[in-house]
């Protein structure tokens, strides 16, 4: 069955245009959607073949649909692709602090999901926070609604633990009310754009990725609006919350690990996946945090053997 997701809606391309870098991956496909009171910076790929299934991306906090860029073919040939910014991420704007925590963004999802109004089966891949989220939201809404059934989440390194000693020590002083405020972001714009803070950070994964895939996390992190949404984002996890739900959601659940990941350590996310998701399928790879970038071919027939069987 050939399913045109894209059947439903029609976003302003044009000012996608004027507000995406022309450099930025997939920049043609790149669509305005107005929803849930934000302005969705989204990204759809119709499949190449035949298909009934929708994979959503939903990447990590600090990141944007760039992450997706090696993965986006492979995985088109035999789905529909949505890869979005999460609200106060990448071009996606209008988000408050509301929004900034996983009920707030699982309900903003539910509200783009609405206006997009596609159809056939959906997958859910997250990456780090964006595992949470579609935990978070799986919870709240999975039921079917518009023709669009919940089939299978896929974590990728998911957030489901603290975040490392290097992480918190040089973003955690500055997840704060005061931090996150207007000219604070300024001024960590301004540092990152004038030191090696992003590479750095980057360099703190475990992961080797591309240089045109660094260069777009130093773009994003010039970017006042998506360095405030991702120290808002940050501070407003709660993952005791979502963990808690764990247990009663019987969707299926499969999560790739990677060996060297120092940020989500393999030990520590193990024993919380057996304790909150214990029917859930687990992997590990050799490979750190963005293991998505580093092995974007083997990661999308991974989700692709999932996706295909869902």
């Amino acid at each position: 069955m050939n399913v045109n997701c894209n059947r439903h809606f029609k976003g302003d391309s044009q000012a996608a245009r004027r507000l995406v870098p022309a450099d930025w991956p997939y920049a043609a496909a790149s669509q305005l959607i107005e929803a849930a009171g934000l302005r969705w910076h989204i990204q759809f790929h119709d499949s190449v073949g035949p298909s009934d299934t929708i994979l959503l991306l939903l990447h990590g906090t600090g990141s944007a649909t760039h992450s997706w860029a090696d993965l986006i073919t492979p995985l088109r040939a035999s789905a529909c692709v949505l890869a979005i910014d999460l609200p106060g991420h990448g071009f996606t704007r209008g988000a408050s602090p509301h929004t900034m925590t996983l009920p707030g963004m699982a309900e903003a999802l539910q509200g783009l999901l609405d206006t997009l109004q596609m159809a056939g089966k959906l997958v859910i891949v997250g990456h780090s926070a964006g595992a949470p989220l579609a935990l978070e939201w799986a919870a709240r809404f999975a039921t079917p609604k518009h023709g669009l059934q919940l089939t299978h989440l896929i974590g990728l390194n998911p957030s489901l633990v603290p975040p490392p000693m290097i992480y918190t020590m040089m973003l955690g002083p500055m997840i704060s009310p005061i931090a996150t405020s207007a000219p604070m972001t300024g001024m960590l714009t301004f540092i990152a754009a004038n030191t090696r803070m992003v590479d750095q950070l980057l360099d703190s994964t475990g992961s080797k990725i591309p240089e045109t895939h660094r260069r777009h996390y130093r773009y994003l992190f010039t970017q006042a609006s998506h360095v405030q949404g991702a120290m808002e984002f940050m501070a407003g996890a709660d993952l005791p919350a979502i963990l808690s739900k764990g247990r009663s959601l019987d969707v299926p659940i499969s999560f790739l690990i990677g060996k060297k990941d120092t940020w989500v350590k393999e030990g520590p996310l193990k024993e919380v996946i057996q304790s909150y998701f214990s029917k859930a399928s687990v992997i590990t790879w050799d490979g750190g945090h963005l293991l998505h970038e580093e092995r974007p071919a083997e990661a999308a027939r991974y989700i692709q053997t999932i996706a295909l069987t869902a």
